[in-house]
């Protein structure tokens, strides 16, 4: 049996519908990988199987699969993390499942562990670290880069953003308005929710909603409430 027509056994961590969703990724966009999901990993529900693999808890995966190659399928970038680095520190190892798309760039550049659904446009010179998820129907445009665990579902990003370690974007989010000067820089943990419109720089942490984007942490409800006055004017 020649490369290109050899299965190839994966490991999904999670056993939700947005594990089978990345499933049903691997089994159509990416379906030359010749990829055959044989194991989901959840501690909190074990047992059983889903779409015809078993559903086993992490030791069990130590025993039966641990040389089998994993992409851990939560949404959730800090848990994310956690969940690779526990693969990781027992000796498993991951697989990448990205560019496997015609109007994705020759010289787009991803980590481990990460994953790219389709169909999407990404544009050239786009580099994206460890462990990213990116949803389809995401366009992420020129001169962009991501860093590791971060989450981008279906959203528009334009040229010129520079995105940090764990951040995640929700269904509907637009970030325009950088340039090669002066590049939309989201930091680290900053949470960008669904629809919202960013147009400028967002601080690590911060979350932000709306059109134009702002603060809507509890810390920024109270700094405009302490803005107003004390009595309605005359």
């Amino acid at each position: 049996m020649n490369a290109s027509t050899q299965v190839q056994p994966l490991v999904l961590y999670g056993a939700t519908g947005h594990a089978l969703s990345v499933r049903a990724q691997i089994e159509r966009v990416f379906a030359a990988r010749n990829h055959h999901i044989v194991a989901y990993i959840d501690d909190h529900h074990p047992g059983g199987e889903l779409a015809g693999a078993p559903v086993v808890t992490f030791d069990e995966w130590q025993v039966r699969f641990r040389e089998i190659p994993v992409i851990v399928t939560i949404g959730e970038p800090r848990a994310r993390r956690a969940l690779a680095e526990r693969i990781e520190a027992a000796g498993g190892r991951f697989a990448s499942m990205c560019g496997d798309w015609p109007s994705i760039a020759a010289d787009f550049t991803y980590g481990e562990g990460s994953f790219t659904g389709g169909p999407n446009y990404i544009g050239p010179n786009v580099s994206i670290g460890r462990h990213v998820q990116i949803q389809p129907m995401t366009t992420l445009a020129h001169d962009a880069r991501v860093g590791d665990y971060s989450t981008i579902c279906t959203s528009n990003i334009a040229g010129w953003v520079l995105i940090g370690d764990e951040v995640f974007i929700g269904v509907g989010a637009a970030i325009v308005n950088g340039t090669a000067s002066r590049p939309i820089q989201i930091g680290q943990g900053a949470v960008i929710y669904a629809g919202a419109v960013v147009t400028k720089s967002v601080p690590p942490g911060m979350k932000v909603a709306g059109n134009p984007a702002r603060d809507v942490s509890l810390a920024a409800a109270r700094r405009r409430r302490g803005t107003r006055p004390l009595t309605d004017p005359v």
